[in-house]
C-alpha cells in the first residue's frame, strides 16, 4: 500500500546547492546546511518550473509564517533563518492542503472527483500544442509526444505552474489570477561573505530571496479554506460569477485554481521514469480529467507582479511578459514605479516592500549586491512564444541616500531613451527607412551595449553617495556626466556599424551626402545641440552647451 504523496513531507523539489551539487528536498529543508552549502536555486531544468517553485515557497511561507513577516520580526529570520524543524512545525497546520492524491482534498485539484474524457498529461505544460492543433496535425514547432509520463513530483509542479500562469484555454477555461503569462519580479539581495571571501562570488541563499518577498500579514489568523480553493467546493464561473479579495483570503493570489482538473494516478510496475525529472516513481500520472468554468478571478493585486493603469481611476492591471529580455530600460516600472507618463506603473508589492526592508537593514552588503529578477511567459493568446527570464543589478544604498539615488537612476534611464530616439532618427535619415529590421537591430544593439555600463555606473553611484552629502531629490551629477559619455560613445558606435561612412565611393553622391549629414547631426545632438540634443541634456538634468548658430535652434 503506497501512502499518499505529501508535498510537505516528501523530498520532491530539485535544487542546486552552493557547492555545485544537486539535491532533492522537502520545502522545510530550504534552510538545511545554510551556513556551509545553502540551497541557491530550484533546479528542475525548466525555467518556468523554477520560477513557479519560488512562488510556491513564498506562498507557503506567507500562509504558514506570515505573522513573522511583520517589520518587528522579519529581520530576525533574514539574518538567522529558522531550522528545518521549525519550518516543519510551522507548515504542519496546513498539511491537509498539500496532499497530491488520496481520498481527501487534493493539492491544486477540484474537490469533486468528476468523470470525463482523459487528457494527455503533456497538456499540463503551457507550451504544449493544444488538442485542436494536434488533431489538425499543425504541431510543427513544439511537437507532441515529448512528455507522456510524469512522477508525482513532476505532475505536482506542472499542475501548480499551469494554475499559476494559466493562459486562455478556450471557452470556459479560465486564466490565472493575473491573466495569461504574468510577469513575476523578485529581489535577490547581495551576499554577506565570510571574512576573506569575495562578495561577487559568494553564494546568496535562496532563503533570503524568498523571505524578502513574503508579504506583510493581513489582520487575523489564516483560515486554510479561504486560502486554498481545493479544500472547498469550486467557485465555478459558468454563470459569470467572479471571485474577488472580498470572497476569499488575499493569499489565494498565490494558490489560485482557474482550471478544474483531476489528475489520474496509476501504478508504475514497469518502472518507467518521469519524462521531466528522470526519477522512477511507483505511482505516475499519464493523463488528467478536466471541466470548464473554474474560478474566475477579478480585482487581485498579486504581490509578485508589477502593475499598470492607463487611466486615472481605472483598476491596476498586472504586467505580462513581452518579447525580448528585461533590461534597465524597464527600471522605472519594475523597481520604483512611475506616474509621470500616460501609463502609470507601480512595482510589485514584494519589490516595493523588499526595497524598504533592505534600505532599513543593517547589512549594507545585502543592499550593495541586490539584483532584480523578472520572469514570465510571453504569450500570444493561447500560444506560448517564449519564457523570458532576466536579471538586472540594483546596487541599493541606505535610506538616507535613496531619494538622490532614485532620482539619479531615473535621469539615467530617461537619458537613455532620448539617446535611443536620437539614434533611430539618425539611422532613418541615413538609410532612408521608415521602419524595418535595421532600425530594430539598432535599437536592440543600443540597449545591449549600454546594459553592462549601466550596472557599473550604479555600483559606483552606490559607493559615492554616502560621501556626496546630497539630500532630497538632488541627483548625483558626476554619475550623470559619466553616463552621458557612455550614451555618446554607444550611439555613435552603433550608427557606424549600421550606416558606415567609410568607402562611400561605391554609392551615389546623394546617398553619401545624406549619410554623412546624418552622422554629423547625430554627433551634434548627442553633444547637446539642436532640439533633440537639448531634450537629451534636460532628461539628464545637465546644462546643455552654449548655442552654436543654427544647431541650437
Amino acid at each position: 500500500m503506497i501512502p499518499p504523496f505529501s508535498l510537505l513531507t516528501e523530498a520532491w523539489i530539485p535544487v542546486l546547492r552552493a557547492n555545485g551539487k544537486p539535491d532533492v528536498i522537502r520545502p522545510a529543508a530550504i534552510t538545511d546546511d545554510i551556513e556551509k552549502s545553502p540551497v541557491v536555486a530550484p533546479a528542475w531544468g525548466r525555467a518556468d518550473f523554477d520560477a513557479a517553485t519560488r512562488e510556491f515557497w513564498i506562498g507557503l511561507l506567507a500562509a504558514a509564517c506570515g505573522a513573522r513577516a511583520g517589520e518587528d520580526e522579519w529581520p530576525a529570520w533574514f539574518d538567522a533563518p529558522p531550522s528545518p524543524a521549525e519550518l516543519d512545525a510551522a507548515f504542519g497546520p496546513l498539511a491537509r492542503a498539500f496532499v497530491l492524491d488520496g481520498d481527501g482534498p487534493r493539492f491544486g485539484q477540484d474537490v469533486e472527483d468528476f468523470a470525463g474524457e482523459a487528457v494527455p498529461v503533456s497538456q499540463l505544460l503551457i507550451e504544449a500544442p493544444g488538442a485542436n492543433t494536434v488533431r489538425r496535425n499543425l504541431d510543427h514547432f513544439v511537437r507532441r509526444g515529448g512528455v507522456e509520463t510524469l512522477s508525482r513530483a513532476g505532475a505536482a509542479m506542472a499542475l501548480f505552474t499551469l494554475q499559476t500562469y494559466a493562459p486562455s484555454g478556450g471557452a470556459g477555461h479560465r486564466v490565472s489570477v493575473r491573466g495569461g503569462g504574468p510577469l513575476t519580479t523578485l529581489l535577490i539581495p547581495g551576499a554577506s561573505p565570510s571574512p576573506g571571501q569575495d562578495r561577487r562570488t559568494a553564494p546568496v541563499p535562496l532563503w533570503r530571496s524568498l523571505w524578502l518577498a513574503v508579504p506583510r500579514p493581513e489582520d487575523g489568523p489564516v483560515v486554510p479554506e479561504r486560502v486554498f480553493p481545493w479544500l472547498v467546493p469550486t467557485r465555478v464561473s459558468d454563470k459569470g460569477r467572479t471571485t474577488t479579495r472580498d470572497d476569499v483570503d488575499p493569499l489565494q493570489a498565490f494558490w489560485g485554481m482557474p482550471r478544474r482538473i483531476r489528475l489520474v494516478l496509476e501504478a508504475n510496475p514497469e518502472g518507467r521514469p518521469c519524462d521531466l525529472t528522470g526519477r522512477v516513481d511507483p505511482v505516475v500520472v499519464r493523463s488528467y480529467r478536466t471541466r470548464p468554468h473554474g474560478t474566475s478571478y477579478a480585482g487581485f493585486a498579486h504581490p509578485l507582479s508589477p502593475h499598470y493603469s492607463t487611466k486615472e481611476g481605472e483598476p491596476w492591471l498586472p504586467v505580462h511578459g513581452q518579447p525580448g529580455r528585461i533590461g534597465y530600460r524597464h527600471w522605472v516600472g519594475l523597481v520604483v514605479g512611475d506616474d509621470e507618463d500616460k501609463t502609470a506603473r507601480k512595482a510589485a508589492a514584494a519589490v516595493h516592500d523588499g526595497l524598504k526592508r533592505l534600505l532599513n537593514h543593517d547589512d549594507f552588503k545585502a543592499r550593495l549586491g541586490t539584483r532584480l529578477i523578472a520572469a514570465g511567459y510571453d504569450m500570444d493568446n493561447m500560444k506560448a512564444r517564449d519564457f523570458v527570464e532576466s536579471e538586472m543589478p540594483l546596487h541599493l544604498v541606505g535610506e538616507t541616500e535613496f531619494r538622490s539615488y532614485d532620482h539619479t537612476v531615473r535621469r539615467m534611464v530617461r537619458g537613455a531613451f532620448d539617446a535611443e530616439f536620437i539614434l533611430r532618427v539618425s539611422l532613418k535619415q541615413a538609410l532612408a527607412l521608415e521602419k524595418g529590421g535595421l532600425l530594430d537591430l539598432g535599437r536592440g544593439r543600443f540597449w545591449e551595449r549600454t546594459e553592462a555600463a549601466f550596472g557599473r555606473r550604479l555600483g559606483g553611484l552606490a559607493e559615492a553617495l554616502p560621501q556626496a552629502g546630497l539630500t532630497g531629490d538632488i541627483p548625483h551629477r558626476p554619475t550623470l556626466e559619466q553616463w552621458l559619455g557612455v550614451l555618446q560613445r554607444s550611439t555613435i558606435t552603433v550608427f557606424d556599424e549600421l550606416a558606415p561612412i567609410k568607402d562611400l565611393v561605391e554609392v551615389r553622391e546623394s546617398v553619401a551626402t545624406t549619410r554623412v549629414k546624418a552622422r554629423i547631426d547625430l554627433g551634434w545632438a548627442m553633444y547637446g545641440y539642436g532640439k533633440l540634443g537639448q531634450n537629451l541634456y534636460k532628461a539628464l538634468d545637465l546644462s546643455p552647451p552654449e548655442s552654436k548658430g543654427k544647431k541650437a535652434k
